[in-house]
């Protein structure tokens, strides 16, 4: 060899070497940027599972929540079985959705198993009692049910969300880290142009991972506030009912009471007494009727038999008994045929006429007009009329201004009941404040 190919040579042999140096860098840098996308990939399949474990079980909650709502509805005959019997089965399906996402750690990676490890028994708590929940439910024995999810489920509930975020907090923190490092991988391969798709797909893996973790927090989050709204209408609505049934019972008990320790001394006094027992009773009654009206709506089980009839002689058959109890109430307008349901058609005077006895002015009055097409049945007070901010929820059920109901000595349901019966008999109730005068406007079709 001659001294000049030996110089030629040697420059082969390093610039070899230090090819088959790069290249070596390359495949490890290649085969770390592998394992961190596998690494990166695992987390996010357990990521994936922690977020779908969250979503079912918040899910689950809620069906056996509703179950048991409508078990107690049961019992309290404002619900059908059919409804606690399709409220059960949605609830078991729900249960079912997180015993298959606890069946699939199995079929998961590393990450997976490692991740879901902590938590199966959790799960399997929570499962358990939402069961035993559901089927004391479909056993008919609610008050069992709803001691179950309130000692059991809850807590295990509760327990269960805050491992799962935990785990998601963790998660999403792996990925962060393990993306950060293929960064630095990254950025070292540029100049051999080796990973620069690879890289690519691990930012856009990254982000789309992370957009979907947020989706899901927010997804969580607002089927927990639903729940957490659902749960304090349900307790108000309760709180309520007892406080309004509460005022007449105690009327009806107080007067009956005085009336048998007391004897009938004074006939006036006894019959005025009797008269305060009848009110109350009526009042009692109207409170009722409007609650199973409201279950039969919701339920689409309200039936109504629509005939022709005679409207001025339904509203003396209500307005009466109102009169006899000190109500003062005029009537004006001759006799109109319309066609309706004669028992809703009461039931929806009634109604108005208690809300402007009991919010209305002193003077009442029910005029009876004849339409071209519609019966106009309006029923007038000279009170102060609504607040505007409340016109627009008037008919609304349950409606509340502040802390208090909008209408006080009421379920909360009598003019959102009132338009609802109206609508089905092809009419409708309006609110209309003119001359000083407060007028609910009933209008149903002329028979």
């Amino acid at each position: 060899m001659t001294a000049a190919a030996r110089p030629r040579g040697r420059l082969m042999a390093v610039l070899g070497g230090a090819g088959l140096a790069l290249a070596l860098i390359a495949m490890a840098l290649v085969f770390a940027t592998s394992t961190s996308t596998a690494r990166i990939a695992g987390t996010a399949q357990a990521l994936h599972w922690a977020n779908a474990s969250a979503g079912s079980a918040a899910v689950a909650r809620a069906g056996v929540a509703q179950a048991v709502v409508f078990g107690i509805d049961h019992e309290l005959d404002v619900a059908t079985r059919a409804s606690v019997e399709m409220a059960v089965t949605e609830a078991r399906s729900t249960i079912a959705q997180v015993e298959e996402w606890l069946d699939a750690i199995g079929g998961g990676g590393e990450e997976v198993v490692a991740a879901a490890a902590p938590l199966t028994d959790e799960i399997a708590a929570f499962v358990a009692a939402a069961s035993d929940t559901v089927d004391a439910v479909a056993a008919g024995d609610a008050r069992a049910a709803d001691v179950t999810y309130r000692n059991e489920v809850e807590p295990d509930y509760e327990r269960l969300s805050a491992e799962l975020v935990a785990a998601q907090r963790r998660l999403a923190d792996e990925i962060a880290a393990t993306q950060r490092s293929a960064g630095t991988m990254g950025l070292l391969t540029q100049v051999m142009a080796t990973l620069l798709i690879p890289a690519a797909a691990i930012v856009i893996y990254f982000v789309f991972m992370r957009r979907q973790y947020r989706e899901a927090s927010v997804r969580m989050e607002a089927r927990l506030q639903a729940e957490r709204e659902l749960s304090q209408a349900k307790d108000d609505f309760i709180a309520g009912v007892s406080h309004e049934l509460r005022t007449p019972l105690t009327g009806i008990y107080g007067f009956s009471e005085y009336l048998i320790e007391e004897g009938i001394i004074d006939p006036d006094e006894a019959l005025e007494l009797i008269g305060h027992i009848n009110q109350e009773a009526s009042e009692l009654s109207r409170m009722v009727e409007d609650l199973l009206s409201a279950a039969r709506l919701d339920s689409d089980a309200l039936t109504l038999e629509i005939t022709p009839t005679e409207v001025s002689a339904e509203v003396l058959t209500v307005a009466v008994p109102m009169q006899r109890a000190g109500a003062t109430i005029s009537l004006e307008g001759g006799k109109a045929h319309a066609s309706a349901d004669p028992i809703r058609l009461r039931q929806v005077v009634r109604n108005l006429l208690s809300n402007a006895i009991k919010h209305g002015g002193s003077h009442i009055r029910v005029s009876i007009d004849n339409g071209d097409d519609h019966v106009v049945i309006t029923v007038a007070d000279n009170g102060a009329g609504v607040h505007d901010k409340l016109k627009d929820r008037l008919f609304d059920r349950f409606v509340h201004d502040g802390g208090s109901s909008l209408l006080a000595g009421s379920v909360g349901l009598g003019l959102s009941i009132a338009r609802s019966l109206a609508r089905r008999m092809g009419g409708d109730v309006t609110y209309v404040r003119a001359v000083g005068w407060t007028n609910f406007v009933l209008a149903l079709p002329k028979a």
